[in-house]
């Protein structure tokens, strides 16, 4: 199954390994970013009430796109560390119980986020925020329709990640990202007989793309075109690699799924000071995404390595490679975050020129630039548990940052220092999760390959 397209951990540097997986996934993972950027741009165009619907639903759809993101690590481990052990055949069937379990789960996940989305959504933002709530619920319903189509993407970037190709995320996503860029406009304002469907007309766009990532993804991965190939029996239900995917995925969704609910109350607590500081603060994410997505890109290339080193018994270099990301990361998000620290209003005034807004933004980047490192590198920990299949580790952290440190946290300080009070908590938050996430890699037994067990 070699491929010009694959990079081969096991015959390369640790370093050169890292830069060949990491780059095209960070492209792809600023080019989501954009994705959702440019919705922002063009709502922000339409008044703050609009560009607030797909911030205050944004939680509740993460909360159900998590619970795939379990079975997508799972995907990326198995593969990469059967690709590592050199047994190509359970790599491939792997890939197809991975790709079965998410296609099924997409399609109830979709039925069941429209019928809850009103109420939820109603609650979330509360009477501070309800002029938003119509926009919203349209908005998260017509997202709805495309999240089997996004497992499906997911998964199938996910298997070729993990067997080293990580080029083939970025070329899909790069077609998906610029086909919504020409749609957003087009829906969104309306063009010649083309009526303007408002906040519809940008989930309608960000559907449509997705529904073309996942039709090209599944043409790739059934006909090999990029070197890794699977055949339809691949995804006849096989109960022993079941139980793998499930063993490993879970615990990842369960981390997802609780850390993007944590989210959603701490978007409640965001939506009780109204739509000026839900504005700002949604713009601040978008920001901070496009520094997190670098470390995401580094993270995932570490879940790679880690899992084919530990699938080829190469301790020394898995061990090698958590360093080497660490302090990579930890440089480069340095650099960034000192820009925002500089220019945070800057920034915020570009998507909203709104006085209020660009107060509360400036406010943001003052206070939460220099946590993003500490955050930012926690995935290098954490993305070393998932590629050594010990995704319940990583589940710890994960809950104890949001639910143990975040929460608490905000609850306590937003009572105390008003809005303000958000930002404090982020910043401890972020410092305290670093040292969690360290502390597991350093004292946690992740060693050893789970495909040899």
């Amino acid at each position: 199954m070699d491929s010009k397209n694959r990079i081969d951990v096991l015959s390369r540097g640790i370093f050169s390994s890292l830069f060949l997986l990491s780059w095209p996934i960070i492209i792809s993972n600023l080019m989501q970013t954009l994705y959702n950027a440019v919705d922002a741009y063009f709502l922000g165009k339409l008044g703050k009430i609009e560009f607030s619907a797909p911030t205050i639903v944004w939680p509740l759809i993460f909360v159900f796109i998590s619970l795939s993101i379990g079975f997508t690590q799972a995907g990326v481990t198995l593969v990469a560390q059967y690709t590592g052990a050199k047994n190509n055949e359970n790599a491939r069937k792997s890939a197809g119980q991975v790709l079965l379990i998410s296609s099924i789960l997409g399609i109830v996940l979709s039925l069941i986020g429209i019928i809850i989305s009103k109420p939820v959504i109603s609650l979330i933002a509360g009477n501070e925020s309800k002029e938003v709530v119509k926009y919203a619920v349209s908005y998260f319903n017509l997202i709805m329709l495309g999240l089997p189509f996004a497992f499906v993407f997911n998964s199938v970037s996910a298997i070729l990640r993990g067997w080293g190709d990580s080029k083939f995320t970025m070329n899909i996503m790069l077609i998906s990202t610029i086909l919504n860029i020409i749609l957003d406009p087009l829906l969104i304002f309306g063009f010649s007989s083309l009526p303007a469907l408002g906040v519809k007309g940008a989930a309608i766009a960000t559907t449509t793309s997705r529904i073309v990532a996942a039709v090209i993804s599944i043409n790739h991965l059934f006909t090999g075109k990029r070197g890794f190939k699977i055949a339809l029996k691949c995804l006849k239900p096989d109960f022993r690699l079941i139980k793998k995917v499930f063993r490993i995925g879970l615990p990842g969704s369960v981390s997802m799924t609780f850390t993007s609910l944590g989210f959603v109350v701490i978007m409640r607590f965001v939506s009780s000071f109204g739509p000026t500081v839900v504005s700002a603060y949604g713009v601040g994410n978008r920001i901070i995404n496009f520094i997190t997505m670098i470390s995401f890109g580094i993270g995932s290339s570490v879940t790679t390595m880690i899992g084919q080193f530990l699938g080829a018994n190469d301790i020394k270099n898995a061990e090698k490679t958590v360093k080497i990301a660490f302090v990579t990361n930890f440089l480069i998000v340095l650099s960034l975050s000192t820009l925002t620290f500089l220019f945070g209003g800057n920034l915020t005034k570009f998507f909203i020129n709104d006085s209020e807004v660009i107060q509360v933004g400036y406010l943001f980047f003052k206070y939460v630039s220099f946590s993003l490192p500490f955050f930012t590198s926690m995935t290098v920990f954490t993305n070393t548990l998932i590629g050594a299949g010990r995704t319940e580790l990583s589940m710890i952290v994960d809950i104890t940052r949001l639910w143990g440190i975040r929460v608490p946290l905000i609850a306590i300080f937003s009572s105390r220092f008003g809005f303000k009070g958000l930002f404090f908590a982020m910043i401890i938050s972020n410092i305290l999760a670093l040292i969690l996430a360290w502390l597991f890699v350093k004292f946690g037994n992740w060693k050893k390959s789970i495909v040899h067990s």
